[in-house]
This record gives structure tokens, sequence and C-alpha cells, in this order.
């Protein structure tokens, strides 16, 4: 859902992506999104299967990056817009064309799987 730029650390040669967050994206829901991506990363780190078809997750950078020329998805719950770029939107686009839900989603997840990533987010610097 990220607009990612690739990078080579040049210690490492490991590729990371420095994750650029759309400006209608509420941060609340870049927040939760960042949990999904670092589960997933796990999940491949950790496979109990041999099997490595496909890419491997490549780590995410955190930064504070807004890229400005995305077009924000319609319907989506009000609360996952960013209200200062809703603000900024002609009303008739907003009712029209993005369509968003007037009820709010929770953008949030169990402390238990936030307790299983952290050590992930301090590895890279995302918090």
């Amino acid at each position: 859902m990220s607009s990612d730029e690739s990078d080579i650390d040049p210690a490492t040669k490991q590729i990371t992506y420095t994750v650029v967050k759309p400006d209608w994206r509420h941060p609340d829901l870049h927040n939760w999104l960042r949990i999904f991506d670092q589960l997933h990363h796990l999940s491949h780190l950790n496979s109990w299967s041999d099997d490595r078809r496909g890419s491997f997750a490549h780590m995410h950078v955190g930064s504070h990056k807004v890229h400005k020329k995305v077009h924000a998805p319609p319907q989506l719950p009000i609360n996952a817009y960013n209200p200062q770029w809703l603000e900024g939107r002609e009303a008739l686009y907003v009712k029209h064309v993005l369509c968003p839900k007037t009820e709010q989603y929770n953008f949030s997840h169990d402390l238990d799987v936030i307790a299983y990533v952290m050590p992930q987010f301090i590895l890279v610097g995302l918090i």
C-alpha cells in the first residue's frame, strides 16, 4: 500500500525500502499497516518450511517522506483519511468521488501482536 523507494545498504548488501506515506493516509492507518508489514517479514524469517518461493520480504525503513501524487482509494472509513488532507479537497469530490464511510474503523492491534513485532521496530529504527 505504500510507495516505497529501494536502496542497497553498502555494508550488508541488503535491499531496504524507505516507506513513503501517501499524504491522504491518516497516521493511525499508516502505523496499523506497518505492523502487518513487520508480521509478514517475521513470518517469512521464522518459517518452518524450506520452501522459499517468491520474493523475500525486504526490510522497510521508516521515514517522514510524504507522497503527494497518490490518489486516495474511495470508500474507506472516514478515519483512514488524514483530516488536513480531507479539508483541502473540494466538498463535491469528497462527497461524490471519495465517498468515505461515516463509520470509523478501529486501527489498533492486540498488545500481544505489538509485543511480538516490537524488537523488529527497534532494530530498524521505526520507533
